[in-house]
């Protein structure tokens, strides 16, 4: 996939339960092998090549919300689901062919099945991003973490501590296998600091790769991070970009799992200075 055809799509998928189930809400991998249901169904070729491919996800997805409300039960990380609930999930992706399958899915009113879930699609809002819409005044973000996220080193085989410098690193790589630029990251580092951090922990879920039935916890964090942007337009602009694509392919690397299903907020530079104000009046 090149710079041209990247096409940044927004779908928010409503759904209602067909059974009654105690499904393990927050298990990221359970609703990826959905996902790759759904693909599957419609084109065993394309779900086959996407499986095995060892490059960025041409998605990120957050995991399942319902309208009910939901009752946590006595297993760890399950709730309790019933039947004709309604709800809905977030798919972001870059790749068309995704929403194409989606459409289809529901046209034929296939049945997804989510754990012992059983769900039907009923429709698709579907928003068109712009990779090249950059925003004026670029000089604060926030990223929303929606999903447990944590960043692992596969070289070192350990977990990271979130920084700028880690997230540039993670980005840069994307945009090298998405053929878009080739720049390393150090080139960065000086254009991007965490300016606030208003995170904390959550338990996320994965199926064992040996037990099935079995899932792994994993601490991760959700929540806002505020970044500060320097430099020339140029840095800026492209920081900006490498940002905006997190939305549509994850936070991480690979993000197969659903891990850093994010959403790209814009703070403009007078809303800082009103924030600042305020500040300074309380210490007055």
């Amino acid at each position: 996939m090149t710079r041209e055809e990247i096409n940044p799509l927004k779908c928010r998928i409503r759904f209602k339960t067909l059974n009654s189930a105690q499904v393990p809400l927050k298990n990221h991998s359970m609703l990826r092998g959905a996902i790759y249901n759904i693909i599957h169904q419609i084109d065993p070729v394309f779900a086959y090549a996407i499986n095995k491919s060892t490059v960025v996800r041409p998605w990120s997805f957050s995991l399942l919300n319902f309208h009910n409300k939901v009752q946590k039960t006595e297993k760890q990380g399950f709730y309790s689901i019933e039947k004709g609930f309604k709800g809905f999930f977030t798919l972001k992706t870059i790749d068309s062919r995704i929403v194409n399958f989606l459409k289809e899915y529901i046209a034929r009113g296939l049945v997804l099945h989510v754990g012992q879930l059983k769900i039907q699609l009923q429709d698709v809002d579907i928003e068109q991003g712009n990779f090249n819409n950059i925003p004026e005044n670029i000089d604060t973000m926030t990223i929303r973490l929606e999903t447990p996220t944590f960043f692992y080193n596969n070289k070192t085989k350990k977990q990271e501590k979130l920084s700028s410098e880690i997230l540039l690193n993670y980005q840069c790589e994307k945009f090298k296998q998405l053929g878009i630029i080739n720049m390393e990251p150090e080139q960065l580092y000086p254009y991007l600091w965490i300016l606030e951090e208003y995170t904390r922990e959550q338990l996320g879920y994965l199926t064992s790769k040996i037990d099935k039935t079995k899932s792994i916890a994993f601490r991760g964090i959700v929540g806002n991070i505020t970044f500060k942007i320097y430099g020339s337009s140029f840095e800026r602009s492209l920081i900006w970009k490498l940002l905006y694509l997190s939305e549509f392919t994850g936070i991480g690397t690979r993000t197969s799992s659903g891990f850093g299903h994010n959403t790209l907020v814009s703070v403009k530079k007078r809303e800082l200075y009103k924030k600042a104000n305020e500040q300074e009046e309380i210490l007055l």
